[in-house]
């Protein structure tokens, strides 16, 4: 046994340099062929799309008036370590759940402690089984609104279970994770430095068109060069650590700017998860004084955030997930997603774990190319075609890749309105 080779999960794991764009640190006792294009999922000029009042809503600060084909899974801690689900939709509510024993089902932690592919796929598919009402509550809504149905996850929970991974039918038909059939979006309580109070999800059609900006670790990542071919299609301002050792902070300053006709900040590198947000950091995996930490990025207004408003992805390892300041300990979580949603961003893509560095840029040049041929589907609805993908390539006999190539996928996270288009102009277009 000691000879026997490592798998692919755990080369996929086991090297913070090339082989997986992450730096984590957590205590020692942790726990353990192309989409065809469709309508979007919520079309203003259908009657499903007429706005009903819903005033529940507003407890988890989405508008309260809302799309009849809009649903919202809202989980909370119900005792400690315990969490409830309740379902809000204007016709047909979820009721409260009992509480249940907080589940180990975190991607970060589970790809971290080298759990196989397989085991986390098995480990979801009972998750589901067990959750019988969410199920059927959802399988309810999806028969009567179909492809346009949205469910808005709004988690206040730290447990990171991968609600995408749900699947409706587990015993029946494999496979059918929510997040690859129903166009899903997460929510959170989000602080905005502009009005200083909560934002407030809301439904309505609107596009970011405009130039791009990236910062690309291409001297530590493997499969930057693909990366770094598709953003130079676009023209956009490039910051590569390969031509300048200052290209993060320069980057940083760029952000800075008075610039308001950004829509699409993208970010590839290395994401370092502590026990604490003042150390979380972006960029290298090694060397410090290339990196932006957390707290830096906070202190310093993003003002081509701000006035753009545009999609920001952040194409690193963790970038999604979240912690609790460990002082205040406040319930207010704090990370990269909340920070780019505070200072005016109108979505924000990130990963719940550690992703392959090969995976991450393919991922990332699919995303780009699919908003840069027109395509009138918004954002959260070109990643749910983008997991449907890993899904029907798995097959009746799915090898380790392709199921590795699944759980990265489901990975990536989307926080906005289901609405936004991200629409990546070429020049000359």
């Amino acid at each position: 046994m000691a000879n026997k080779p490592k798998s692919l999960t755990q080369r996929a794991t086991a090297s913070l340099k090339g082989l997986s764009r992450t730096k984590e640190i957590l205590p020692k006792d942790s726990e353990i062929a192309r989409p065809t294009p469709s309508t979007p999922s919520i079309p203003e000029d259908i009657e499903i799309a007429t706005e009903r009042e819903f005033p529940e809503a507003e407890k988890v600060n989405i508008t309260k008036k809302l799309p009849r084909n809009v649903a919202i899974l809202h989980i909370y801690e119900n005792g400690e370590n315990q969490y409830s689900v309740w379902g809000g939709h204007v016709d047909k509510g979820l009721l409260q759940t009992d509480p249940e024993q907080k589940p180990l089902l975190s991607l970060g932690l589970q790809v971290k402690n080298l759990v196989p592919p397989d085991i986390i796929k098995d480990f979801m598919n009972e998750f589901s089984r067990l959750n019988v009402k969410l199920r059927n509550w959802i399988k309810g809504l999806r028969s009567q609104f179909g492809e346009h149905l949205c469910l808005v996850i709004a988690d206040y929970t730290d447990f990171e279970i991968p609600w995408e991974m749900l699947e409706l039918s587990p015993q029946q038909s494999s496979h059918e994770y929510i997040g690859a059939l129903i166009t899903t979006v997460r929510w959170r309580k989000v602080i905005s430095v502009v009005d200083d109070d909560y934002l407030v999800l809301k439904f309505k059609a609107d596009e970011c068109c405009g130039k791009t900006v990236a910062y690309v670790l291409d001297t530590e990542l493997e499969g930057s060069k693909s990366e770094l071919e598709s953003l130079k299609k676009l023209q956009g301002t490039i910051y590569q650590s390969s031509e300048d050792n200052n290209s993060i902070d320069k980057f940083h300053t760029h952000l800075q700017s008075d610039d308001a006709d950004h829509s699409f900040v993208y970010i590839s590198c290395h994401g370092t998860f502590k026990n604490s947000p003042e150390e979380m950091a972006l960029g290298s995996a090694s060397n410090e004084q290339q990196q932006l930490k957390l707290q830096a990025l906070r202190k310093r207004p993003l003002n081509l955030v701000q006035k753009s408003q545009g999609i920001v992805f952040i194409n690193a390892c963790h970038s999604a997930r979240e912690q609790v300041h460990p002082i205040i300990r406040h319930s207010y979580r704090m990370g990269f997603i909340q920070l780019f949603l505070e200072q005016g961003a109108r979505g924000v893509i990130g990963t719940l774990g550690a992703v392959g560095d090969i995976y991450a840029a393919e991922f990332a040049c699919e995303l780009i190319k699919e908003s840069s041929q027109s395509s009138p589907l918004p954002v959260a609805e070109l990643l749910k075609n983008l997991r449907l993908k890993a899904v029907k390539n798995l097959g009746d006999k799915p090898t380790e890749e392709q199921l590795l190539s699944l759980i990265y996928r489901f990975m990536y996270v989307y926080y906005g309105s289901p609405m936004t288009v991200l629409r990546l102009t070429l020049p000359g277009e």
